[in-house]
């Protein structure tokens, strides 16, 4: 009969162990879900920034086109009035 104690306490343990894995792999997923769903969140605000970015950086760079441009222009301009002046 002794041994079978010793069986039946030993079937006890491995099923408690299993138990506290269910659990614990339970856990690991409600996290490990969570933790995904806020890593995409961020992801989503690094791209919308990042593409924020980029189009400030278009504007800037057609407003110093435009500005050099109109530099350019005005230096013909400018030097036919010094020309003129003399």
């Amino acid at each position: 009969m002794a041994g079978a104690d010793v069986t039946i306490d030993i079937l006890k343990e491995i099923r408690d162990e299993l138990r506290g894995v269910r659990v614990e792999v339970h856990a690991l997923r409600t996290d490990g879900g969570q933790r995904i769903e806020a890593i995409g969140q961020r992801l989503d605000l690094i791209e919308t920034t990042l593409l924020d970015l980029a189009g400030q950086n278009r504007l800037v760079v057609r407003y110093t086109k435009a500005t050099s441009e109109k530099e350019c222009r005005a230096e013909p301009r400018a030097g036919a009035l010094g020309g003129d002046a003399k």
